[in-house]
């Protein structure tokens, strides 16, 4: 009896000590999360500087300052001008449409603007504006030819260049639609009796100069 006794003591102990500890807490389940995931951003294609624009080869002065701006040394901008089977440029319909030159001046001074050109139109609508560098242009309507293959010169005024650099050349037709037959032979830029500034002059070999 005194062995039962002992082992129920020893029960009772037990389960009296056990009531004592405190209970652990379950870890309660954290609420479902959304997780971020991290995407790889789309790979950065480098835009291509654009090509610099084509220009056409630069023209220069003759030895008595003129300056003669021939078809097949323009530049066409816009579509439907082309080179006729005479070289002559022809094709004018809007306002978008360029004719360009690069001019490098020598002499600056004063210029006649003159056009050699083809004008058949019943109206006086082809009016065409030159514009050189940024800021100047001169223009007026050009006159018409006595027939489809006579050549007419008109002047559009006159234009003072004061600095020996590269010019840029554009030439538009400002007054539009064109009727009848119109082409452009050339554009020339001819020297103001003594508005020139002198020519500049390189060294030859032998020690003589002569101008530019």
């Amino acid at each position: 009896m005194s062995t039962l006794y002992f082992r129920l003591t020893l029960l009772i102990l037990g389960l009296l000590v056990g009531c004592d500890r405190p209970r652990k807490e379950q870890a309660r389940p954290e609420p479902d999360t959304i997780r971020s995931v991290s995407i790889d951003p789309s790979p950065v294609i480098p835009t291509p500087n654009p090509a610099p624009e084509s220009l056409p080869p630069a023209v220069h002065q003759d030895s008595d300052g003129s300056v003669h701006l021939s078809p097949l040394t323009a530049k066409l901008v816009g579509e439907g001008l082309e080179l006729n089977d005479w070289d002559q440029i022809a094709g004018f319909k809007n306002r978008a449409q360029r004719v360009v030159w690069q001019m490098q001046l020598s002499a600056p001074g004063t210029y006649q603007v003159e056009v050699d050109a083809i004008c058949t139109g019943p109206t006086q609508e082809a009016r065409m504006r030159v514009s050189i560098g940024e800021t100047r242009f001169s223009e007026a309507d050009i006159l018409l030819s006595d027939n489809d293959q006579a050549l007419v010169t008109t002047s559009l005024g006159e234009i003072t260049l004061d600095a020996a650099k590269g010019y840029r050349i554009e030439v538009e037709m400002v007054g539009l639609p064109l009727l009848g037959k119109f082409a452009v032979s050339e554009i020339r830029l001819v020297p103001k009796n003594d508005s020139l500034s002198p020519l500049s002059k390189f060294k030859r070999d032998d020690g003589s100069t002569e101008a530019n």
